[in-house]
């Protein structure tokens, strides 16, 4: 069994943007890339590396998941999330927040937790995993600031309105960082992120426990749309996914009858009109089919 090189790589040399993936089918060791190397935007993607600091600094005795820290109302109440509907500033413990994160991409529990652990901290356990073109260096409420000309004000809820109308009214500045694969964006290489997926496979990712539990902790995200699109409700996948616009992204460990697979793709479009979620799905399955084609099978069925 191999992948299919031509037809997988036809999809992204296509694509109206950049795109890139790296692949591995964990029970034969066989690999394929594509730009794997290259940096790109993750969008929520990044929130991998901010739960592996945390587990770091969990096992280290640095802080404990159990530690219960309070919600306070200064946070931003951007983008994806349940804890903005929270009006009396909950307290709940650093493992719920990480759920939070990992599960349903809950981006207050994300800039909570990153200010955490230390967005410095997050960037030097990348460096010392070998890691140098995975970043993470921004909140997502400034990486969300960003996206609309907006950079020079305070994350906070007042200014959260000006932001979401700003994005309402289409105010979407694509020159900005945030669509950027610059160091000072949240950004990740196809291949690095696939080799911290191996890591928490094998159990080498900070510890074996921590490796379970992050692991357990993604395979409850529930995203469609571009790894889980073609596969069966049976199949098992830990996943995490981003989706920003013109960003997307989604890495994780498929779990097909076959054995598993490491996935990891990232695909920016020039455009609006770009599926930049249909790219990545469209190279997942041709992955699927040339490994395990009965789970494709059952599908269609």
């Amino acid at each position: 069994m191999t992948f299919p090189i031509s037809e997988m790589d036809t999809i992204a040399r296509e694509f109206d943007g950049r795109m890139g993936f790296f692949l591995e089918d964990v029970t034969t060791g066989e690999t394929h890339e594509y730009a794997s190397s290259q940096r790109y935007p993750t969008a929520s993607v990044c929130k991998i590396t901010v739960m592996a600091e945390l587990f770091r600094q969990d096992t280290e005795g640095i802080l404990s998941l159990g530690d219960r820290k309070r919600l306070e109302d200064r946070y931003s109440t951007h983008g994806s999330g349940q804890l903005k509907l929270m009006q009396d500033e909950p307290e709940i413990t650093l493992r719920d927040y990480c759920r939070m994160m990992m599960t349903i991409s809950d981006n207050m529990a994300t800039d909570l937790l990153m200010e955490t652990v230390g967005i410095p901290n997050i960037n030097a356990f990348l460096d010392r995993l070998g890691y140098s073109n995975t970043r993470t260096s921004v909140t997502m409420g400034r990486y969300h600031y960003r996206m609309t000309y907006q950079d020079d004000l305070p994350t906070n809820r007042a200014n959260d309105v000006l932001q979401a109308e700003a994005s309402a009214a289409g105010a979407n500045d694509y020159k900005s960082i945030s669509y950027s694969d610059s160091p000072e964006n949240n950004v990740a290489a196809p291949g690095e992120m696939g080799s911290i997926m191996k890591r928490m496979y094998d159990g080498s990712l900070v510890s074996p426990e921590a490796s379970s539990e992050m692991l357990e902790m993604m395979k409850n995200a529930r995203d469609d749309r571009m790894i889980r699109r073609d596969l069966p409700r049976e199949i098992i996948v830990a996943q995490k996914s981003g989706s920003s616009g013109r960003i997307k992204g989604n890495v994780g460990i498929v779990y097909l009858p076959s054995g598993p697979m490491i996935v990891s793709a990232f695909a920016t479009a020039n455009s609006n009109d770009v599926r930049a979620d249909e790219a990545i799905a469209k190279v997942c399955r041709l992955a699927y089919s040339a490994f395990c084609p009965e789970v494709l099978a059952s599908v269609t069925a």
